[in-house]
């Protein structure tokens, strides 16, 4: 099914800056003609814009990162070619997701609607496309079938999986994977950096001496879970504490899943002091049980959430938990999807946000 996303509401006025200005009356000059070969060199640029020499290079160098010019020192310029889309191509950008809007989180929420904002000042149309179809057992035949009849300029993979991603780079179609990109696929890719994220809060639960460590993770087989998992293990065995027991478990996502695999490791001997659990919907349930367990927190056990919701922030003790910009994501995210559709060849390029970390209650 599509789903157009929303409006934002009434538009209001803009104060747009006299870079942006300056890039889109030298974008307008070069489309009509105005200028081509090469651009003018920069004291009759500036004439001919009304800005200063400081405006106008950083214009210039907006336009060379778009591949809209090309520079050599001591040389005027040159106006690289712009690729023509191919007659069937449309101005379409699909993102696809498995799970509907309403599901989604506002993070994700406020980055797609940011993103359909982007595309459509520039004349592109974002749709978002749901179901099961592009993300099960014939993700092949399903994609292609989409990609016939569409024929978009670009591709957006939201929690994509491991299928999906080779499938799009195989074909080499303009493609962005909103997350983390498997290790065998050449497509580019924005996230929060997880493995970094688990690295540092294994330092925060050995900074207050837990040994028994255990990361709560789905099993998703999704590379940004795999990327915290390697984080989670790296930054324990970097520690070379031979009394540092760390552990991943994985669960099946459900309330009595994570409750059950919660129960085996309470009952051991040595029972974990310390858990990193991703999603906060499972921090809640993990939270909630052990509450129920009659365990104090973080006297008992510490916890950590790898992840963020703005629930987390009424919950009582207090979560300690890893916060990520929604405005930064849908501005690198937007960037790059506006490249590939521009024709950038964006292989591989990983873009990683750091989050910011949150001190709670539930770490001590």
């Amino acid at each position: 099914m599509t789903f157009p996303l929303p409006e934002s509401g009434p538009k209001v006025p803009q104060r747009v800056s006299l870079v942006t200005q300056a890039v889109s009356i030298l974008k307008d000059n070069i489309n009509t003609g105005f200028w081509s070969g090469q651009l003018p060199g920069e004291h009759e640029l500036c004439e001919h814009l009304h800005v200063s020499r400081v405006t106008l290079r950083k214009a210039l160098s907006e336009l060379q990162r778009e591949s809209w010019v090309n520079s050599s020192r001591g040389k005027r310029r040159l106006i690289l070619p712009r690729p023509r889309p191919s007659s069937a191509t449309t101005n379409r950008v699909i993102l696809l997701t498995e799970s509907p809007l309403h599901l989604l989180h506002p993070f994700t929420i406020y980055w797609m609607d940011c993103l359909r904002a982007h595309l459509s000042e520039v004349g592109y149309q974002l749709e978002i496309h749901t179901g099961q179809a592009a993300f099960g057992a014939n993700a092949t035949r399903s994609l292609a079938q989409m990609h016939k009849q569409f024929h978009p300029a670009g591709w957006v993979l939201y929690r994509s999986n491991e299928r999906m991603q080779q499938w799009f780079s195989a074909q080499s179609l303009p493609c962005v994977i909103a997350g983390s990109r498997h290790r065998n696929v050449s497509l580019p890719s924005v996230d929060v950096d997880y493995r970094a994220t688990c690295r540092h809060a294994v330092g925060q639960f050995l900074a207050r001496r837990h040994t028994r460590l255990v990361f709560l993770n789905p099993e998703s087989g999704a590379a940004g879970d795999l990327e915290s998992e390697l984080g989670f293990l790296e930054a324990a065995h970097a520690a070379r504490n031979e009394a540092v027991q760390a552990t991943v478990v994985r669960h099946d996502g459900t309330v009595a899943g994570i409750c059950k695999k919660l129960d085996f490791l309470l009952a051991r001997p040595q029972r974990p002091t310390a858990f990193l659990v991703s999603r906060p919907a499972y921090v809640l349930t993990t939270l909630s049980h052990l509450l129920r367990k009659k365990l104090a927190l973080p006297q008992d056990l510490a916890v950590v959430s790898r992840d963020d919701d703005s629930f987390l922030e009424s919950i009582v003790p207090t979560v300690a938990r890893y916060s990520s910009s929604p405005t930064i994501f849908a501005r690198k995210i937007s960037r790059m999807v506006l490249e590939i559709v521009r024709g950038a060849a964006l292989e591989r390029a990983d873009t990683r946000i750091m989050p910011t970390f949150v001190a709670g209650q539930t770490l001590g």
